[in-house]
């Protein structure tokens, strides 16, 4: 294990940042940035509560940027994946809100040892900020309180939650019904049922401090739950310092869409300089090794790669005898490592259960990866991403030598298709669901992301639904849009099934020719493909351009298989279509390694 010194600047070169510093404490996964020697030091550290569920997600990079923005004023900061959430080991048994506070707890003296603060700032989001006010009466030397959009209610949360999801289904193009299992459930990920049901009882009136702190408010402008804390917290003797949310709505919708409110960042780092005092000279901060977390089957490390440590990753290993070929799984969009509905996590540790080894990470400007010098601000499909997968395989290499098979759902798939024709280790790629194997120079992404076709029978089954007709009679369906692709989506189907003399007539037998072009190298290579889609999947355009409508030219590939997952949605959701997703990974590693 290689060691991390922790005492110098750790997040900034002339030219590129460094990730911050994976750790592990208590089954929990952390990321901590230490305060740049540059700045004045100060004896107080920042501890950031992440939200639960699609929140976090939508948050990952603004927390990130937070963390850089602390750092750079001299406050070191940690931020961390509550227990069965994220990067974080499941909980032996039943999840709590107990479990959540204590697992605050660890945190704090964790972050205190490795920054050697006196004293830390607990700061929170949404859920995170309710629980951090809940635990700070537990924590010795809390300095102060930073609330972002706390949760004061929590029956409104989550009522509000669940209607919330529904609209954002709606613009990722899902149905928000699949994901309901009886509790609350959002983007495959469910919130315990034991803290549902404590969290039914909350209300704003025992949101209390034994003493009082310093609070910094980020409330939302029409949120009545925010005015009631800060007249409660005041009154209690805590002096408030108020800042308007602006953003709020848009940075929580869609991790591909939001940005990170830099009012909102810069606020909370002059508030946390403001009333945390420097350090006296002579205080010392921790080295520590590369941070481990074992679970049942595996064993993870969390790591830095990359020049000047800049992209964050975690290799997942299994316990005992290492099988078949290692796997890079490759982030979709701008979702974390993590993945969709934990699909990143599932996929690692269920492969760690067959002996295999993988790596998943964040590529640079996605998650917990800041963003590289000269990179665009739209990365999907973009060059770079190949730059940082190929990163990515080397470094899975050096740690896991021997072959690997590279993995990715919708941008994720693009990418792993594009490195498995140049890398020499890959003996095998499993695509879900891309939208793409060469991307069309014809087509702009920002039209392609805004307009997605949805599969016919989704246009079918809302036009039947009655509230599809009163949005329609409300002006609220984009009708031009719809026809568009509908229109689209009957020529795919005509194209696809009369093959090449109609796209003979247009631009698609030149990008047709490449992609077949693509495959055959992969076959003149040895090298194995898995093609899993949906049978309703929008990506299914280039699949049916080169196989024929049903497939029928897979014949001609024969290192090529199609695999259905019936009818998931895009993103993967259901545990059925997860598990067949991980078992094709799986079954690759094995027969390929």
């Amino acid at each position: 294990m290689g060691y991390i010194d922790l005492s110098g600047p750790g997040t900034a070169t002339s030219r590129l940042r460094s990730a911050a510093v994976p750790v592990r404490f208590g089954g929990c996964a952390g990321l901590f940035n230490a305060a740049e020697a540059t700045a004045p030091a100060s004896d107080s550290a920042v501890l950031l509560v992440s939200p639960w569920g699609f929140e976090e997600m939508c948050l990952r990079k603004f927390h990130c940027e937070i963390g850089e923005a602390l750092a750079a004023k001299g406050i070191a900061c940690l931020r961390f994946d509550l227990p069965g959430t994220g990067d974080s080991a499941d909980p032996a048994g039943d999840a709590s809100l107990a479990g959540w506070r204590a697992s605050v707890t660890a945190a704090a003296a964790e972050l205190k040892r490795l920054s050697g603060a006196r004293s830390v700032i607990l700061a929170g989001h949404g859920l995170g900020a309710t629980l951090a006010l809940d635990a700070a009466d537990g924590i010795d030397d809390v300095a102060g309180l930073a609330l972002l959009a706390p949760v004061t209610s929590g029956r409104s949360y989550l009522r509000e939650t669940a209607l919330w999801w529904k609209m954002v289904a709606a613009d990722l193009y899902l149905d928000p019904a699949a994901d309901d299992g009886g509790g609350l459930s959002i983007a495959g990920l469910v919130l315990p049922a034991g803290i549902t049901a404590e969290l039914r009882n909350l209300k704003a009136a025992e949101l209390r401090l034994a003493r009082p702190l310093p609070v910094l408010l980020v409330g939302r402008s029409a949120a009545a739950g925010d005015e009631e804390l800060a007249t409660q917290l005041q009154a209690a003797g805590c002096p408030v310092e108020r800042l308007v949310y602006e953003g709020y709505e848009a940075l929580k919708t869609n991790p591909m869409r939001s940005r990170s409110p830099a009012a909102v960042i810069e606020g909370l780092a002059g508030w946390a300089r403001m009333i945390a005092p420097n350090r006296a000279p002579g205080r010392t901060v921790a080295t520590c090794r590369e941070a481990g977390l074992a679970g049942d089957g595996f064993r993870e490390t969390g790591i830095r790669f990359g020049d000047h440590g800049r992209l964050s990753g975690t290799l997942c290993e299994p316990a005992g005898p290492r099988r078949g070929a290692s796997v890079l799984i490759v982030g979709t969009g701008y979702d974390r490592a993590s993945g969709w509905g934990r699909m990143g996590v599932k996929t690692a540790r269920g492969l760690a259960g067959r002996g295999i080894a993988s790596l998943r990470f964040d590529a640079a400007g996605v998650g917990d990866s800041p963003p590289c010098p000269g990179d665009p601000d739209q990365v999907l499909y973009a060059p770079c991403i190949d730059r940082d997968v190929a990163a990515a395989v080397a470094e899975l290499v050096r740690r896991v030598p021997g072959p690997t098979v590279l993995s990715g759902r919708c941008s994720g798939g693009y990418h792993a298709f594009r490195a498995a024709l140049r890398e020499p280790s890959c003996r095998g790629v499993v695509s879900v669901n891309s939208y793409a194997y060469v991307w069309d120079p014809d087509v702009d992404f920002n039209e392609a992301l805004a307009g997605v076709a949805r599969p016919l029978r989704d246009y079918s089954q809302r036009a039947l639904n009655p509230k599809t007709f009163k949005r329609l009679m409300a002006g609220e369906v984009d009708v031009r849009r719809a026809g568009l692709n509908i229109a689209r989506q009957i020529g795919r189907g005509i194209a696809g099934r009369f093959g090449p003399r109609i796209a003979a007539l247009v631009h698609r037998n030149r990008l047709r020719a490449d992609i077949e072009n693509d495959f055959r190298r992969l076959q003149a290579d040895g090298r194995l493909a898995a093609l899993v889609y949906g049978d309703d999947d929008p990506g299914l355009e280039q699949f049916r351009m080169v196989f024929g409508h049903g497939g029928e030219r897979l014949k001609h590939y024969p290192n090529v298989v199609r695999v259905s997952l019936g009818d998931s949605d895009h993103n993967v959701t259901s545990a059925e279509a997860q598990d067949r997703v991980i078992a094709t990974i799986g079954d690759m590693a094995l027969r390929v390694g």
